[in-house]
């Protein structure tokens, strides 16, 4: 093909302002920057319209201040890791974000990320993308050398981690120290590291960053927040780290009782100012009863002000007087469990949902769990087939542990979504039983409505009736709302019980239908958790991994594979006419559906 040019046959032409070279590189230098904020996460900055709550103000000072006073001084001691550890719901992250506050305003935070598992802020991919997107709106000088760097090679960004390091960070490092760039010391702060997804990742975040530490690589030190989990008890504590770490522990004391107390004064005495109420507002032994109800968690303090304080409540004394009946089945209560407390003020915001839109709520939940943009009230509420003023209508009730904003879903605290999905927690309000399974049962009744009948074309107006929920929903995004129904079936059915109705709808499912009316639909590991979660008596007439098969004789098979993909970590979904390939990408570390070609007739020798 001949070579095209802009100027191409042009004749007579002058160039008054030669400006061609400045705007390729102005465009090449926002592609750079462009690719690196698309791969990292803006709302897990500590400035994002979703950061956690600081601290109430005159309360956790002494914390505040021991580590303000580690980044301004500390490090150079040495320990340039600081541990803030702690269990769940004592303050880690307000303490966090009061301290990213704090540095920020004395010129010391190069970024600050928030991880989040229920808001879905949980890629590990995106933690050194989003500090380093961070400190390049901070730093000219580096934010030149990644836009180039980028610019150059765009897959950085989908790199290992230490080699996103080392790209993102070292290299361009380097290149300043070398150009004789003063490189001020600055803080880096990671918040719920223990959300972040998969333990081997966060083993490998604090390996990177103390490596960094010892090699001297970077000007940053790290305040890193999490809760006292097993395996990172272990990393801290090993020889290697723990010589380059401060350790700062929150435990939960009545110490802290004052804390609270102030806390709980000050909001209650302004939510009793906005309703006009009576005095004594609040009384001295609620105050009392609610601070014992705390036992030390700030989380359920924060959650109480804000039952308490709910608009669309019978009003503030009913709902006090509710939080304070607890104090009677709390002390007669048998658990354990740390988060007793909080589990038993969640059941009460759990039984105050009237029951002809529990299963709606319950629903609303688990979209949040099942798909990959059901923190996304549009996906969450088009795949439930609810309008915008149901959707926000039913939310309302749980206003004191989640909030839609801006059509985002955010939860307060990952404590709320760990204990609808613990059966022992949350008893008959666990989202992982019968409301799961009700919804599983739903989503393969569409597809099958769909699958089963050979008359309907993709993405017509009888294919779309089926696969919504709601046919008068005029925000309908087909296409969307189907890979949503997938998405969901597959996670409901590779988690949830197995059972006989969940084999008969599998072993008759018409998996190559899916598959054609869904070709470039990538899944995440939907199929990896439904070949594990299926018995192994059942496994054959549903599933079956490639690199089981002999492919010798499955070789016509092999050579339909798209390049690049692993044959040893494919699945072939369904039996018989309803078979699909789910061919593994190494490269993007997903499946993509296929439909099963019918096999070639073999050849006849006699004919060439």
């Amino acid at each position: 093909m001949a070579e095209f040019h802009v100027l191409q046959n042009a004749q007579g032409f002058i160039m008054n302002h030669p400006y061609f070279n400045q705007i390729q590189v102005y465009q090449a230098e926002k592609r750079g920057l462009q690719i690196l904020l698309e791969a990292s996460t803006p709302a897990a900055a500590y400035d994002s319209s979703e950061h956690p709550r600081n601290c109430h103000p005159g309360t956790r000072v002494r914390h505040i201040d021991q580590i303000v006073k580690w980044g301004s001084e500390g490090p150079g001691r040495g320990h340039r890791i600081c541990w803030l550890k702690g269990p769940a719901g004592v303050g880690k992250s307000a303490i966090a974000q009061s301290c990213a506050e704090e540095f920020a305003d004395q010129n010391k935070l190069a970024a600050a990320f928030f991880f989040s598992r229920p808001n879905q802020r949980d890629d590990p991919q995106r933690l050194f993308t989003s500090i380093s997107y961070q400190w390049a709106s901070k730093r000219k000088q580096y934010a030149e050398i990644v836009k180039s760097t980028i610019h150059d090679d765009p897959t950085i960004v989908n790199k290992e981690l230490r080699h996103q390091f080392r790209y993102l960070f070292v290299s361009p490092l380097q290149e300043l120290v070398a150009k004789g760039e003063d490189i001020p010391e600055r803080v880096v702060i990671i918040d719920g590291l223990d959300e972040c997804a998969g333990v081997a990742a966060q083993q490998t975040i604090i390996d990177i960053v103390a490596a960094s530490i010892r090699d001297n690589t970077t000007p940053f030190v790290w305040l890193i927040c999490s809760r006292l989990e097993p395996h990172l008890v272990a990393v801290f504590e090993s020889s290697e780290i723990s010589a380059v770490t401060h350790q700062e522990e929150l435990t939960v004391p009545r110490g802290i009782d004052n804390d609270i107390a102030k806390y709980l004064i000050d909001e209650l005495v302004k939510i009793g100012r906005e309703h006009r109420l009576r005095l004594p507002w609040p009384r001295e032994r609620d105050i009392g009863t609610l601070i014992n109800l705390s036992s030390g968690l700030f989380i359920y303090a924060n959650t109480v002000i804000r039952f308490i304080g709910d608009r669309d409540s019978p009003g503030p004394e009913k709902q006090l007087r509710a939080v304070v009946s607890l104090a009677t089945s709390v002390v007669n209560g048998s658990s354990e469990h740390p988060l007793s407390e909080l589990d038993s003020f969640y059941l009460l915001i759990m039984q105050r949902i009237p029951p002809k839109i529990l299963q709606t709520i319950q629903w609303i939940l688990l979209a949040t769990i099942i798909l990959s943009n059901g923190n996304y009230a549009k996906y969450n509420r088009q795949l439930l087939g609810l309008s915008p003023s149901e959707f926000r209508t039913v939310c309302r009730t749980l206003h004191s542990v989640m909030k839609v904003k801006w059509d985002r879903i955010t939860f307060y605290h990952a404590s709320f979504m760990d204990f609808v999905q613990d059966p022992q927690r949350s008893r008959q309000f666990c989202i992982m039983s019968e409301p799961g399974l009700a919804l599983r049962t739903e989503l393969t009744q569409r597809l099958q409505a769909v699958y089963n009948d050979p008359d309907i074309e993709p993405y017509s107006k009888p294919f779309c009736a089926l696969i919504q929920a709601d046919s008068n929903n005029d925000s309908y995004d087909d296409a969307g709302v189907y890979g949503n129904v997938i998405e969901g079936f597959l996670f409901l059915s590779s988690t949830l019980p197995w059972d006989d109705a969940m084999f008969t709808a599998l072993v008759s499912f018409n998996f190559k239908k899916m598959a054609e009316t869904s070709v470039g639909k990538f899944l995440v590991s939907e199929v990896d958790a439904l070949f594990s979660h299926i018995p192994k008596g059942h496994r054959s007439e549903i599933i079956r991994s490639c690199k089981d098969m002999d492919r010798e004789i499955f070789t016509w098979e092999f050579a339909e594979m798209p390049p690049g993909t692993d044959w040893n970590a494919s699945y072939i979904l369904g039996h018989g006419q309803h078979k699909c390939f789910c061919w593994y990408h190494p490269s993007v570390r997903m499946f993509m559906l296929m439909p099963h070609p019918e096999k070639p007739p073999a050849k006849n020798p006699a004919t060439k």
